[in-house]
């Protein structure tokens, strides 16, 4: 994987967030993308197969629209803290890249428990 523009600001909306990076580039995340894409043990698993998948996507837009604390960890990741829903996960910048070019934040690859 080529290296990643550094995130530079990023701006909480009611429904999305924009992010700004240092190569100009702009894009915007709603939450419900976000939470969707959760990567802890718990949620990435439900994205393996279509159903589980397909549950998980009407669960998450069920959820009343709401903007998330965000947290930084270390400095390759950030966490968003919710009110509903699921706050487990940590999601590396490399992840967020990836939602925000519409990119497979998986990477195509199945959940497994442990090391990739």
């Amino acid at each position: 994987m080529s290296a990643i523009p550094e995130l530079t600001r990023l701006e909480r909306h009611d429904t999305s967030m924009e992010l700004t990076y240092d190569n100009g580039n702009q894009f915007t995340v709603t939450y419900d993308d976000l939470r969707y894409s959760c990567p802890c043990a718990k949620c990435a698993p439900l994205r393996n197969d279509d159903e589980s998948s397909k549950s998980l996507r009407r669960q998450v837009e069920s959820m009343p629209a709401e903007k998330p604390k965000v947290r930084t960890i270390g400095k390759y990741a950030l966490a968003f803290d919710w009110v509903q829903g699921c706050s487990s996960g940590i999601y590396r910048f490399e992840r967020i890249w990836a939602l925000a070019n519409n990119e497979d934040p998986d990477g195509g690859r199945p959940y497994v428990h442990g090391v990739w």
